[in-house]
């Protein structure tokens, strides 16, 4: 009778590679897993995408995949750190990607932006603290 495999750990060419939200260093995951506990840190981290098409109020939004605001939807949190951010609609927060920032025609953003790169298109609102550019909003934030 064969073994099963253990899926929990990635082997070669099979996971890649995510940063931690909150202390900044890299590691390993399976490409299923949904979330991991950060093997520095011990902070849980999810992986999965999130996608807001409504109204939504919540203290801190935090995922290591892409947060997508539809057309319709207003995201109104006091942090948002992501992996990247695509904003169709409004978004109110503080926020930290450590990818890119779309932000399209018809959307609004109002708050403080840290992430490496940021796109706009023409009619959008912006309003806030730009920091575009930086390799680690971790140590933007919190130098040591």
């Amino acid at each position: 009778m064969p073994v099963p495999k253990n899926n929990a750990r990635p082997t070669e060419g099979e996971g890649h590679t995510v940063s931690c939200l909150y202390c900044g260093k890299q590691q390993e995951v399976g490409r299923r897993a949904m979330s991991i506990t950060c093997k520095f840190c011990h902070k849980p981290l999810r992986l999965e995408d999130v996608a807001i098409k409504d109204y939504q109020a919540r203290r801190n939004i935090a995922t290591c995949g892409v947060v997508t605001v539809e057309r319709k939807g207003s995201a109104i949190a006091d942090k948002i750190q992501c992996g990247g951010l695509i904003v169709r609609g409004k978004v109110k927060g503080t926020i930290e990607s450590l990818g890119p920032v779309l932000v399209g025609p018809e959307a609004e953003v109002k708050g403080n932006v840290t992430a490496p790169t940021l796109a706009v298109g023409a009619g959008a609102v912006l309003d806030g603290h730009y920091e575009i550019g930086t390799k680690n909003p971790l140590a933007a934030a919190n130098p040591t």
